[in-house]
């Protein structure tokens, strides 16, 4: 089946490797005048793209969505508008940990300042009492330029996590760690996820359970939509374009 997939925060180069033959991803990024989005500003900023983004992909006929960055932005509000399934990288990627692991597993971090938000959104998720442990890089997104810096601090905190938290599988918790889960996973022995490939995984899931057998998420309880005209209205204003 033909899939045309956007995701927003990721790599062209690094899809070509993970996507099936028949998926088509483009990408797009947060914000032009955003290198990451460690700071709660810097993800409202980005939000406001996000939803363009979304709802300009559902009328183009995207078939699904995915938010690349851990904190998963502005996935519930995108989960209001659109009726196409949208993935949120760090719930695809702890959903798939929680059935990959008999017990807990662990998530790795690039600084302490991530965890609160992380945690809340695990917690939201139901699945906060099946972390082991958070563990911390030291590094900040841009650091993770550096890929060899970046793998040492990985495999570190990874065996770690393994060997003195008890964790079955570790998450990395950041898309700018695309790629850097196969050596981990092959010298520890257990299942170490990449945000990236997971929720890239995921959306073609759940894009062929939308596109065969109308399956997406929920639009009564917390994703109901907003009226349309009541919608309209607020969107223009706030964007100058009809959604």
């Amino acid at each position: 089946m033909k899939l045309r997939i956007l995701f927003i925060g990721g790599n062209d180069e690094w899809f070509e490797k993970i996507a099936e033959p028949d998926t088509v991803v483009e990408t797009t990024w947060f914000d032009q005048r955003l290198e990451h989005l460690e700071y709660e500003f810097y993800e409202h900023i980005a939000i406001h793209n996000i939803i363009e983004q979304s709802v300009a992909a559902e009328k183009d006929g995207f078939d699904a969505i995915v938010i690349g960055c851990f904190y998963d932005p502005g996935l519930r509000e995108v989960r209001e508008l659109v009726k196409i399934p949208v993935v949120g990288v760090c719930e695809a990627s702890l959903h798939v940990a929680s059935m990959l692991s008999a017990g807990k597993f662990s998530i790795l971090v690039g600084r302490r300042k991530w965890i609160p938000k992380m945690a809340d959104n695990a917690k939201i998720y139901g699945l906060d009492s099946r972390i082991a442990s958070w563990r911390v890089l030291g590094l900040t997104v841009p650091d993770m330029t550096d890929k060899e810096k970046t793998q040492v601090a990985i495999l570190r905190e990874a065996k770690a996590a393994v060997e003195e938290d008890g964790a079955e599988v570790v998450c990395l918790g950041c898309t700018g760690m695309a790629g850097q889960a196969t050596r981990a996973q092959e010298e520890l022995g257990v299942p170490v996820l990449d945000p990236v490939l997971i929720g890239l995984k995921m959306a073609e899931i759940q894009a062929i359970l939308s596109k065969r057998f109308g399956i997406s998420h929920s639009k009564i309880g917390g994703y109901e939509a907003p009226p349309k005209e009541e919608f309209t209205k607020i969107y223009e204003s706030v964007y100058g374009k009809a959604p």
